[in-house]
């Protein structure tokens, strides 16, 4: 058999002409389509704002978060069946082989391309062959979102019926014939009757009595199968639910509790009962975690959440809930305190890639537990201290250098924060920062050499050495992915426009601002009267076999530097 990497994506037979008038599916539209051929399109916040938009006229807002949740699924769906349907048809046109009915040699030739090249060689047979998911949105009555998909993804489109109908939607198929040969669509539809019907029984909230608050309250304890166990101050158990020593597989007998206060670990006796209990306001404590190994069966052990508060005869009274039966995939469920992960948290979350904790916060709220790779315009500047190092020798004894370079950083950083932007990460003296707007990149590099002026001003005063910034920005596509090995990880920027922009920064002459001219042109239609750009000239760039067309950009009212700066740059 042939290697996974000798398969050619692009020259399978394709179903239907790519230019035939019938090769896009018709559809009613109320605004251009977003067409989704790889689920590392940068598509989501498009589609966040589309769904906000009928979402309000449907007057449902508050269901945003669940039904881009419900969106998300759906269509990572339909796109994992498209590409797995484009790559068998791939392997049987190009080597001949039918993986049909031999699924796990076929499962291990797609995931040996997923790992070797992403989906970018399926994604480019899929744009070839006219396979695609194109969701539109008609300004029709009850009607959120029309998805137009390949019949052979039919199976997935309606996998998630379930949560549509839980948030007062329906998934419904298209049966009419407006779409071309091969595609199927489905419709999401607001359940009007079913929503009614659910008003017109509630009216409003019903406000609990005590007793109905207690009574569900037993009824919520007795489901989800907490125990209660009380502690002496001393460590000693009290009292005990029998549903605790069923859970540890442990006889039902006041003799059982003693086996039980062997087994309980002692940083729980640490930590709460001498710890939590007693310092916390009232003795009051939650959420605390402890594994407790079966006495039986040493190799399996359950995870307790554990909640409590110090009675006032100093008795312990413990509320526990399993979080997690045996050791499996327990490993990232935290023992101890959560206020002690909270503080960590605060400690770490600091060295954590702003761009990063975005964007996991975004994955989770989508139902999704890794960083995806995924393709996007952005612009990205770089910005460091010219002459840092030499400073650094000359200065190191004399003033606090990690003090002054912080100061630095902590402006740039302000500044791109300023103008939503995001710092992808600091090395050394040097920054580098993305903007998904390539405008508010040069407004955010004015305020930082703004910044600039005024700090060398005043070591200017001091008499001490000046520290002039260079600042270099580019624009294009970027590819933004997890760079690393399995224990140490990077989810950064990479791509031809990272590397340029890098090279733009080297190249600027000191308290100068030096952009390419394809960030010029982006934001050429943008009235920016308080911003002047020197004329065009070209740069001999490292690496680069064409040189490069760049601008020098300046506050308009500061005298006009972009001569000077060209001088010294063909010096």
């Amino acid at each position: 058999m042939k290697s996974i990497n000798s398969v050619q994506m692009i020259t399978a037979k394709t179903p239907f002409a790519a230019n035939s008038s019938e090769a896009r599916p018709i559809a009613i539209r109320s605004s251009y389509p977003i067409i989704i051929t790889s689920l590392e399109q940068n598509i989501w916040q498009e589609l966040e704002r589309k769904i906000a938009h009928s979402l309000e006229r449907l007057c449902c807002q508050r269901l945003l978060d669940s039904t881009v949740l419900l969106l998300h699924k759906l269509i990572t769906n339909l796109v994992k069946t498209m590409h797995r349907h484009a790559f068998q048809q791939a392997i049987e046109g190009d080597l001949g082989l039918n993986v049909a009915s031999r699924n796990s040699v076929f499962n291990e030739l797609l995931q040996n391309e997923l790992v070797m090249h992403g989906d970018r060689n399926i994604e480019q047979f899929c744009k070839e062959n006219n396979f695609q998911i194109m969701l539109t949105f008609p300004e029709e009555k009850d009607t959120l979102i029309q998805i137009e998909y390949p019949i052979s993804c039919d199976d997935s489109a309606y996998l998630d019926n379930k949560l549509a109908r839980a948030i007062g939607f329906v998934l419904s198929k298209q049966t009419h014939d407006k779409y071309s040969p091969g595609y199927s669509a489905a419709r999401i539809v607001r359940n009007i009757a079913e929503h009614h019907l659910y008003q017109s029984q509630t009216g409003h909230s019903q406000l609990l009595t005590c007793a109905e608050e207690s009574d569900k309250a037993q009824v919520i304890f007795s489901k989800l199968g907490y125990s209660i166990i009380v502690f002496s101050s001393a460590g000693d158990i009290l009292a005990i639910s029998p549903t605790i020593l069923n859970n540890l597989k442990l006889e039902v007998s006041p003799v059982s509790a003693h086996t039980l206060a062997g087994i309980i670990p002692s940083h729980f006796y640490n930590d709460v009962l001498w710890g939590l209990a007693l310092e916390l306001q009232n003795g009051l404590f939650e959420n605390y975690r402890t594994r407790i190994r079966l006495p039986h069966d040493d190799s399996l052990s359950i995870l307790f959440n554990i909640s409590g508060y110090r009675h006032h005869d100093m008795t312990i009274h413990t509320m526990w809930q399993i979080v997690s039966l045996d050791h499996k995939a327990t490993d990232t469920l935290a023992e101890g305190s959560i206020l002690n992960e909270a503080r960590v948290h605060n400690i770490t979350r600091n060295y954590v890639p702003q761009l990063v904790e975005q964007k996991a916060r975004e994955i989770v709220r989508l139902g999704g537990n890794a960083l995806p790779n995924e393709e996007c315009q952005l612009a990205v500047l770089f910005c460091d201290i010219a002459g840092f190092t030499t400073y650094v020798e000359n200065n190191e004894k004399e003033e606090s250098v990690i003090h002054t370079l912080n100061l630095i950083l902590g402006r740039i950083t302000k500044a791109v924060k300023q103008h939503e932007g995001v710092i992808d990460k600091f090395m050394g003296d040097c920054v580098m920062a993305l903007f998904k707007e390539p405008y508010k990149a040069v407004l955010a590099a004015l305020d930082i050499h703004k910044h600039s002026h005024d700090f060398n001003s005043l070591r200017m005063r001091a008499s001490k050495d000046l520290l002039l910034l260079r600042i270099g920005i580019h624009w294009g596509k970027v590819v933004i992915g997890n760079v690393g090995a399995s224990g140490r990880l990077d989810w950064t920027t990479i791509g031809d426009v990272v590397n340029t922009a890098a090279r733009l920064e080297k190249s600027c002459c000191p308290g100068a601002i030096l952009i390419s001219e394809e960030l010029h042109e982006a934001i050429a239609q943008i009235d920016h009267t308080e911003i002047s750009f020197s004329k065009r000239f070209y740069l001999k760039l490292k690496g680069k076999r064409n040189k490069q067309a760049v601008r020098y950009v300046q506050i308009t009212s500061q005298p006009l530097l972009h001569d000077i700066f060209i001088t010294r740059s063909r010096a």
